[in-house]
This record gives C-alpha cells, sequence and structure tokens, in this order.
C-alpha cells in the first residue's frame, strides 16, 4: 500500500478498507499540521485560541476528523485530487471547533465556568473498554449500516424474483445483458451477436424484457407482498375470533366463446378443515353447494354463502384462482349493535 495515491486510497477507504483510510489520513498529516500551525499563528486568532484553550494539536486532530469525514464525498471521475477535495473540509472542521470552543467559553464566563468540555482524541485509550480508542469506535462514514445491508440483499432477491417472473427469452436476455449470468455486463453490439439477432431487435426485446421487470418490480411483487401480509393478517384476526374469512380456489371453469358461463370452485372455511366444494351458473345467476366445508350445515352454508355473493357481485369476465374474502358473522354484528 506504500504506492498508492491518496486518491487510490480514497477508493479502498470507501469499499471500507480501515488500513486504507488510516494511511490516507497519515499521509496528509503534514498538510493538517501546516494548516493548523497557520490558524494557531494568525495574530487575529491568537488571543481567541487562547481563551478558548485551544492549541495547533487540537487544530490538526479536528482537522484530521475533517479529512475523514470528506471521504465518503470524493468522486475519482471527478478528475480532482483528492487533497484539493479535502481541504476546504480540513479547514473547515478546525474553524468550527473554534467556534464551538468559543461559544462554550462565552458560556462558562456566564455560568461560573461550569460544566466545561473536554477535547477527546482520537487516538486515546478509553477505560473499561479493552484499550479500545476513540477512533475504533467511531462508524466509518461511508460502512454500511446493518439496515442497509438487510435493504441491499431483500433488493436484490426481489430482483431475481422479478427476473425469474419473466419469459425466458426475456429472462435470459437480461441475465447475460447486465451480467446476472457470469457477472459480467456485456455490450448491447455483443449481447445482440451472442443471440444472434441485429442490434435493432436486440434493442427491442431489452426494451420490452425492462417493461416487464419495471412492472413485476413496482407493481406485481409490491402486490404479492401486500396480499401475504394481508392473508396473515386475516388467519390471525380469525384465530381471535375478530372476524370470519372465506378461501375460494378455482378448480374449473366452463366456457361458451369467450365468455365464462360456469365455474366450479373449492371454499375453506375459518382458514382451516376441509375443502368444501360449489358451483356457479353465471347463464342464471344460480349456485350450487356440491359438497360441504363443515359437518355443521348452517355453518358451512353461511360461508358458502358468503362466496356465492362474491361469485354473483364479480361477474364472469375475469375470475380470481384464488382469493380469501372476509365477513363478519352474526354473533359479531350482534355484539357491535350493543356497543350502539
Amino acid at each position: 500500500m506504500e504506492l498508492l495515491t491518496n486518491e487510490q486510497l480514497c477508493v479502498l477507504a470507501q469499499a471500507g478498507d480501515e488500513q486504507a483510510l488510516s494511511r490516507l489520513i497519515e499521509n496528509n498529516l503534514p498538510f493538517i499540521r501546516q494548516t493548523a500551525d497557520q490558524l494557531a499563528e494568525d495574530p487575529l486568532r491568537k488571543e481567541q485560541l487562547a481563551s478558548c484553550g485551544i492549541d495547533a494539536d487540537d487544530l490538526a486532530q479536528a482537522g484530521s476528523i475533517g479529512l475523514w469525514m470528506a471521504v465518503s464525498g470524493y468522486d475519482l471521475s471527478s478528475g480532482n485530487r483528492f487533497l484539493s477535495y479535502a481541504a476546504p473540509a480540513v479547514r473547515r472542521a478546525m474553524r468550527d471547533l473554534i467556534r464551538q470552543y468559543s461559544r462554550d467559553a462565552t458560556w462558562r464566563l456566564k455560568n461560573n465556568k461550569a460544566n466545561t468540555w473536554k477535547i477527546v482524541y482520537l487516538d486515546e485509550s478509553l477505560e473499561d473498554a479493552g484499550g479500545d480508542t476513540m477512533e475504533s469506535l467511531i462508524a466509518l462514514p461511508h460502512a454500511k449500516s446493518p439496515e442497509q445491508i438487510c435493504i441491499e440483499q431483500e433488493t436484490a432477491a426481489e430482483l431475481h424474483d422479478a427476473m425469474d417472473a419473466l419469459p425466458n427469452r426475456e429472462s435470459v436476455y437480461i441475465r447475460y445483458r447486465y451480467g446476472f449470468a457470469e457477472g459480467e455486463a456485456h455490450p448491447l453490439s455483443e449481447t445482440a451477436q451472442h443471440f444472434r439477432l441485429t442490434e435493432s431487435r436486440a434493442k427491442s426485446v431489452e426494451r420490452s424484457a425492462m417493461k416487464m421487470l419495471k412492472r413485476e418490480l413496482l407493481i406485481e411483487i409490491p402486490e404479492r407482498a401486500f396480499v401475504k401480509a394481508e392473508d396473515r393478517l386475516t388467519k390471525m384476526l380469525v384465530d381471535v375470533g375478530e372476524l370470519h374469512a372465506v378461501e375460494l380456489r378455482l378448480r374449473s371453469q366452463k366456457k361458451r366463446g369467450k365468455k365464462i358461463t360456469a365455474a366450479v370452485y373449492e371454499y375453506l372455511a375459518d382458514c382451516g378443515g376441509k375443502w368444501g366444494e360449489l358451483r356457479y351458473n353465471f347463464m342464471d345467476d344460480t349456485a350450487e353447494v356440491l359438497l360441504l366445508a363443515e359437518w355443521d350445515t348452517m355453518l358451512s352454508h353461511r360461508f358458502a354463502m358468503r362466496a356465492i355473493e362474491y361469485l354473483k357481485e364479480h361477474g364472469s369476465k375475469t375470475l380470481p384462482e384464488k382469493i380469501t374474502l372476509t365477513f363478519i358473522g352474526p354473533e359479531e354484528i350482534s355484539d357491535l349493535r350493543c356497543l350502539q
């Protein structure tokens, strides 16, 4: 690491290399100390620094923190040298320290010098900390928090789920084009050649794939997550007797042309027990319970009627493969009327 430049060290530090960060600060200590000496020797500031109890070493310590804070914001592609970018942050940190202690000195004079502040040095050993220093306990500005890591992992999982939901052609194309298959992205021209497509055709496939991928990420995946959460909440409320639920599962349907004429659904009462079965005829709006979901005929009939009510209101244009319907039973309605 001895031959690395400030810029190279900064990039490594941004990636989480603590040794590179320490070396970066160490390499720039001469500049930091020079800046601190200039401030400390300024005739206009000498008296102010003396009244605050600040010397050049304190300013250098603040400048090191300013340099450290500048690491996360540096952009190598900008073409600027790191020290040129960080120098204003170093000077600003020193001036902030002076302002802070100036305010504190004024406060102490007004309050009989009580509650004085103490300068803490980053390389100073902490008591009862097993030899740790303050520097070792401060999180790096560019280090990822557990929350950020969790969010990134969830995002990556959702992205792979979205790609799995794409048609095979689009899924294979996106994985190859953007490096999900081999870990290396490929230019459009190379991708077109790989799949034996013209570049215009490859662009068309990519637009179609990205459109479907966007829909999966922004609409389909969140909707599926919402449905799962809603189902879990429904089961919890059913378990504690706050409401009733009937699950419907499409078993078969009949069509005349494009129009659905009849459908057979399985239904499950209150998320448990056995599946019952009912048929609904959309031509004349009639229904028939083929198999009871409960030995209690009245109870099973109540759940079947909720399902039939939904099918009657829903119509026959598009039928859901699976759906959970909730409703309040007569006993809950009586409780609500008592509360009124």
